[in-house]
């Protein structure tokens, strides 16, 4: 008797369960939080965010400061290139990472590889550490990411630009966070078309790092020559 009780009593809860599923009375119910995901319980070591633009009309040449003010912005650009480094971080083996990787993309799409440019890579450089100020395609003073090419320290005439912009807390070594940071690009379409862009001839790959969170811009190019 016990046995056909217990059944009887499983039969009746399984019956009543299927009709709260099936009903509206539990519409408003929260599943619990043992369901969220690993980014909700390790945030800092989760956290990825990404950008990416592109322009391709011929730049407006214009001279937008006096001479002794546009010589105090080189001077400053100058400077940034120069001291951008940082003792816990190798800039140069992200840089050099993230390059690799870039190309072995490329080449998977029968794309030629892109090559270095100083001049990007001054670009890059400027806009990695601005977006610690302003993660964005809007530069902190409000203009356009593209009129870091209006400073004569950058000379690079083009016909077409793009920007791809990445941070992620520092938490691991750089060739991995480089690839952290690639593997995000890729997931992404509009980070994925500008490194495949069979347009762009040349790159430059900028890094920064606050103490916190590493930031790496890439540039993309096509000379206007």
């Amino acid at each position: 008797m016990k046995i056909i009780r217990k059944t009887l009593t499983l039969l009746f809860v399984l019956i009543i369960g299927f009709w709260l599923g099936s009903s509206d009375i539990l519409g408003n119910t929260r599943v619990g939080s043992w369901l969220n995901s690993a980014a909700d319980f390790f945030p800092n070591q989760m956290e990825i965010q990404k950008l990416s633009d592109s322009f391709d009309t011929l730049p407006i040449i214009k001279d937008l400061s006096p001479a002794e003010n546009q010589k105090d912005q080189n001077e400053q650009v100058q400077t940034i290139v120069e001291n951008n480094n940082h003792a816990e971080v190798d800039y140069k083996v992200v840089e050099q990472r993230v390059l690799i990787q870039l190309n072995k993309l490329r080449e998977k799409q029968d794309l030629k590889p892109l090559t270095t440019n100083e001049a990007l890579k001054t670009a890059a450089v400027i806009r990695a550490r601005e977006t610690e100020e302003s993660f964005s395609h809007t530069r902190p003073d409000g203009r356009g990411p593209f009129t870091v090419f209006e400073n004569e320290a950058v000379d690079y005439p083009y016909k077409r630009v793009g920007e791809n912009l990445g941070m992620a807390t520092y938490y691991k070594n750089e060739k991995e966070m480089a690839d952290l940071l690639f593997n995000g690009w890729v997931e992404s379409e509009g980070h994925y078309e500008n490194m495949v862009n069979p347009q762009y001839k040349e790159i430059g790959i900028g890094v920064h790092y606050d103490g916190e969170f590493l930031y790496v811009t890439q540039i993309f190019g096509t000379p206007l020559y």
